[in-house]
């Protein structure tokens, strides 16, 4: 069985009267439960990264069938199967990893790593439910920008919580996880407009949202949305 212990967070570090002193982290993250994401960022992500993820149970045989089409179609590696539960696995396992050799088996393409995805997520079907496993996914992610974990990421480039993003907010969060760095809106607002877009209109397409909704939230202007803020790490910063 996937051990899956707590995820690393931020620690605060507080004087007498409640001010913040300092706040210390490995990695950027602020774990929250799933009633604390907003619901059009739950579409968002079931939409972009795994439509069928209700209805399968930890692999999506479908998607490994039209996956491997498309593979052989391009002649090499030109699309994904990886269900969400197959990508909270592997985000787990590059976590626990501890030396070079465990984070290049967790992150590489070999068969071997794809097996032992399919294996545990299988297992961890059997154990959470369809949203313990979101849960855990959007609170294990990275959005880019130092976020780990989606209520951080509200927080880096929105400055507000996972549980009040919009439609436009929650679709630019969702379509950054593929690619962190080339969709992350404060380096390529242009490209995760693009993105966003592809989001959105996957979500009218599965039924989500109406097409007007999405028309709408896709003239939102990237540089009118952002508000980012940075969360500081260490004590050289402190006003103490």
């Amino acid at each position: 069985a996937l051990s899956t212990p707590p995820l690393p967070q931020r620690s605060l570090i507080l004087a007498s009267d409640g001010s913040l002193l300092a706040s210390l982290y490995y990695q950027n993250r602020v774990e929250v439960p799933l009633e604390s994401i907003s619901p059009l960022m739950r579409q968002a992500t079931v939409a972009i990264e795994d439509s069928r993820f209700l209805d399968h149970n930890g692999v999506d045989l479908r998607g490994v069938l039209r996956s491997i089409a498309t593979n052989v179609d391009a002649g090499g590696i030109a699309q994904g199967s990886s269900t969400l539960t197959m990508q909270y696995v592997k985000n787990v396992l590059v976590n626990q990893a501890t030396n070079a050799e465990e984070l290049d088996a967790a992150r590489g393409k070999s068969s071997t790593r794809k097996l032992r995805e399919v294996r545990y997520a299988l297992g961890l079907e059997k154990i959470f439910t369809k949203a313990d496993i979101l849960e855990r996914y959007l609170n294990i992610a990275y959005f880019g920008a130092g976020a780990y974990g989606v209520e951080a990421a509200a927080r880096r480039y929105f400055s507000k919580p996972a549980s009040d993003l919009t439609l436009a907010e929650a679709a630019t969060l969702a379509g950054i996880v593929q690619q962190p760095t080339a969709y992350d809106p404060l380096r390529n607002p242009d490209l995760s407009t693009t993105r966003r877009n592809v989001v959105l209109r996957r979500m009218a397409e599965l039924g989500y949202i109406s097409n007007d909704e999405a028309d709408r939230a896709a003239l939102t202007p990237m540089t009118t949305m952002l508000n980012p803020s940075l969360t500081t790490n260490g004590c050289t910063s402190s006003y103490a």
